[in-house]
């Protein structure tokens, strides 16, 4: 191999990987001549017993004995070794060689026979191969063939002179036959390496983030179960962005790949020791904590990072901002698999979500029996036929100025074969965890046209829509499309959404809910005073519709407060040009308290139930008919 100058030839030829290899590949070449050289010394052994007596039979037996020894010795007990370096191989076969260097002259210095000079050539040759290394093989043939002269120097002119043109080409002979051998182990060697060094670039391609150059998830589950079966004590953290896919959809996957390598090497800069950070999805990430840390420093660790998370990313003339969340679960007190710490830890990352965005929770092992009911569901979702199981009921919002119900809210519902009927709750937030909720949605929307198309046209259809639906386009897109399909008005069809839906991705929502609008269909801002900042949202969404939250219309008949708020809310929507609904209106004297406000729209058990759709027919065909609606009323209200 030519090297580009003598540094690189030096650093080529000491490189320690190569030397080890080198070692591994010459070992079986000694340990092959060693075998017969055993053999052969023991035969010669046996010689001297039959043809020497007295000190000189003590003197040869114990060379070639001791020679047969040491060869056993090297072959089975030094050379066995995976951890043989080359120096040692080197020494092993110059003692190798030496002693057979040792055997023939001192058979020749006693018993001088002309003949028998062809050893040193013949032991020339197999010292070219024995050797190892180049300095060795130079050092055994060297003494081999100058020993070979000396003998040879006391015979006539003529044979000296023969000898030496023998010494020649052995020289020759040994030599050539030594650089064929290394060459051809060099190149395998080489060829070795360098299969080597691709198959481990490729293992650290296999584990590696191709985007954020951190552990990818094959990598993270391998260091994982690694864990598991050392027995050693770790916390796992996923941690979940909120905010990004608005901003990746928003400004770009090219925006969205550098803030996920921001937030990456942020993370990683805070040089936390032992924590090993990983990416499992797409903006989801996990953090490995080895040791026996504390419940409460895992819960500090976690939020040390979402806060580091969360501050501002500038990018040109953009500065951006992100949330997280995280859920963490320990081993092995959670749990013994990685499956299971994962689906522990992912379940907690929901609660996190669902209860409290931008903290961190810890599994809680008394939820082991509801995340054994929550899996049941997700399992259930997979597998179910959900277009069968899953249906609608309808509960109406009544008019009190028209004195007839103008329109009813879809409600979902599932009724399980292996579950039987499931709370709507769990099973919105179980798709909503696994992922399912679009396709719960689309099942769901789609019976609630079918239902809407044989109302009649003054009657409209209130739909929910979840945080991950309003975060998806393509799906809104979809939902647009059967509208258009179904020949039904989108001015009928209108979309309730909460606070908690569009607040992480409020950008993204506010385009979808735009086009929405557009479109013709309504948009009402669910649950309105149930949270923190509900009047912002007024301003930031393009709204049809408010309906106020039952927390405040249930107490209206006994706190001045309650009427207060609930008057100023309808104040303000009629003002801003907004349909108001008053939510969970269930008793006659909150009805009467509020008829004096002169409410736009109600809805509550007073006026409804949940009923199915042949039921919620009859209600509206009954409209034209005071008794028949009075005489329905009471009997749902029951």
């Amino acid at each position: 191999m030519k090297m580009a100058n003598p540094i690189a030839a030096y650093n080529y030829w000491v490189n320690p990987v190569r030397r080890q290899a080198m070692a591994t590949a010459y070992s079986p070449i000694l340990r092959g001549f060693l075998l017969p050289g055993i053999f052969y010394y023991l035969y010669v052994t046996y010689s001297h017993w039959q043809d020497e007596t007295g000190l000189t039979l003590v003197m040869f037996a114990s060379i070639s004995f001791t020679t047969a020894v040491c060869y056993y010795l090297m072959r089975q007990h030094v050379l066995v070794s995976e951890k043989l370096t080359l120096e040692e191989l080197e020494l092993n076969g110059l003692i190798a060689n030496l002693l057979m260097y040792l055997n023939v002259v001192s058979y020749l210095a006693i018993h001088f026979e002309q003949s028998k000079l062809i050893y040193f050539a013949l032991m020339a040759v197999v010292f070219s191969t024995t050797g190892v290394t180049f300095r060795t093989t130079l050092l055994s043939v060297g003494l081999s063939l100058a020993t070979l002269y000396w003998f040879a120097s006391g015979l006539p002119p003529e044979l000296l002179a023969q000898y030496v043109s023998i010494g020649v080409a052995t020289t020759f002979a040994a030599f050539g036959m030594a650089m064929l051998l290394r060459k051809a182990i060099l190149k395998q060697i080489d060829a070795r390496m360098l299969a080597d060094e691709l198959a481990a670039k490729a293992q650290r391609l296999a584990d590696t983030d191709m985007l954020t150059g951190i552990p990818n998830r094959r990598a993270v589950f391998q260091k994982i179960d690694y864990l598991i079966s050392q027995r050693r004590p770790f916390w796992m953290g996923i941690f979940d962005l909120d905010g990004f896919k608005s901003i990746n959809d928003i400004y770009g996957h090219i925006v969205g790949d550098k803030l996920l390598c921001a937030i990456i090497e942020r993370a990683s800069s805070m040089e936390i020791p032992g924590v090993t950070f990983g990416r499992v999805g797409g903006d989801e990430f996990i953090a490995l904590s080895p040791g026996n840390l504390s419940e409460e420093s895992a819960a500090e660790l976690g939020a040390r990072v979402i806060e580091a998370i969360s501050q501002p990313y500038p990018f040109a003339l953009l500065n951006l901002t992100v949330g997280a969340s995280a859920g963490f679960s320990h081993f092995p007190t959670m749990g013994d698999s990685s499956a299971t710490l994962y689906d522990k830890a992912d379940y907690a990352l929901y609660k996190a979500k669902a209860k409290q965005r931008g903290r961190c929770f810890m599994f809680d092992v008394a939820e082991d029996k509801e995340m054994e009911q929550a899996t049941a569901i997700e399992r259930e979702l997979r597998e179910g036929d959900l277009t069968r199981e899953l249906f609608l009921l309808f509960q109406p919002q009544y008019s009190p100025k028209l004195q007839r119900v103008v329109g009813f809210e879809a409600l979902a519902r599932w009724q399980s074969p292996k579950l039987g009927l499931v709370r709507p709750d769990q099973f919105i937030c179980a798709a909503e965890r696994s992922g399912h909720i679009s396709k719960v949605t689309g099942i769901l929307f789609k019976k609630g046209l079918e239902t809407l198309a044989g109302w009649p046209e003054n009657i409209s259809l209130s739909f929910n829509l979840s945080g991950q639906d309003l975060s998806n386009r393509a799906f809104i897109m979809s939902l647009l499309g059967q509208i258009m399909r179904s020949g039904i008005s989108p001015s009928r069809i209108e979309f309730e959404i909460t606070e908690t839906a569009v607040m992480t991705t409020l950008d993204l929502s506010r385009s979808l809910l735009t086009e929405l609008r557009a479109s013709r269909c309504k948009i009402a801002l669910d649950n309105f005073g149930s949270g923190y900042s509900s009047y912002e949202y007024l301003d930031q969404l393009p709204l049809d519709k408010v309906k106020l939250d039952r927390s405040f219309v249930s107490k209206v008949s006994q706190s001045v407060t309650s009427r207060e708020i609930v008057t100023s809310v309808m104040q303000l929507c009629a003002r801003l040009e907004l349909r108001c609904v008053l939510e969970g209106v269930e008793t006659h004297d909150e009805m009467t308290v509020l008829s004096e406000m002169e409410p736009d729209l109600i809805q509550g058990y007073l006026f409804g139930r949940p009923m199915t759709s042949a039921a919620a027919m009859q209600m509206i065909n009954a409209q034209d008919n005071p008794v028949s609606v009075e005489t329905g009323s009471a009997a749902l209200s029951a």
